[in-house]
């Protein structure tokens, strides 16, 4: 019995020293940047009237409005550098974001305020959601982007369901592609954010 309780208390010891090790890498990021404030849900109504409204939203649509004749080349830039089945999946991540977004609204009864920016000009709507998405530290950051449209709960109830339905390695792939074409933008755009 004494021969048990040692071994016992040795793998109880080896389980929380493992444990203490994987729980900050499974936690994510710790300079994860969060923003708390109130949402811009007038942005956030902007953004999926531009991209087709609730019943038909679609990020590429989206895309397509906020670059305009920079589509094209940034498609190609951006399949070149991530390759095509993840910007491809990127795309299907954000489509999948916004439904479930959209679901959560409508079951929580949370009401959208008129869009704003209008939806016009593409140009005037891709400069508050790059503003949205940079930190203070002058980095464009997905998560963040998403706080200010929607809270930080929230935010982290579509994090889930997205790495529930497509696995982390996609949606970190998402989070990549996303982050350089508002990167790409911000650069295009440059002169009118700064």
């Amino acid at each position: 019995m004494h021969r048990f309780m040692r071994s016992l208390i040795g793998r109880v010891v080896v389980v929380a020293s493992l444990a203490a090790l994987l729980v900050p890498a499974l936690a994510g990021p710790s300079d994860a940047i969060i923003y708390e404030g109130k949402p811009n849900l007038a942005l956030t109504a902007a953004m999926v009237v531009a991209g087709g409204g609730p019943e038909h939203f679609s990020s590429f649509k989206l895309y397509k409005y906020l670059t305009g004749s920079l589509a094209g080349p940034e498609a190609t830039k951006l399949t070149n550098q991530f390759g095509a089945s993840e910007v491809k999946n990127t795309f299907a991540v954000f489509d999948y974001a916004v439904d479930d977004v959209v679901h959560i609204v409508t079951v929580d009864h949370i009401a959208l305020p008129p869009p704003s920016p209008s939806a016009s000009p593409p140009k005037g709507l891709a400069i508050a959601l790059y503003e949205a998405g940079e930190t203070p530290g002058n980095k464009w950051d997905v998560g963040y982007f998403l706080e200010h449209l929607i809270t930080h709960p929230i935010h982290h109830t579509i994090m889930h369901d997205m790495d529930a339905k497509f696995g982390q390695e996609n949606n970190a792939n998402f989070h990549m592609v996303l982050d350089q074409m508002m990167h790409d933008l911000g650069v295009a755009y440059g002169p009118a954010l700064h």
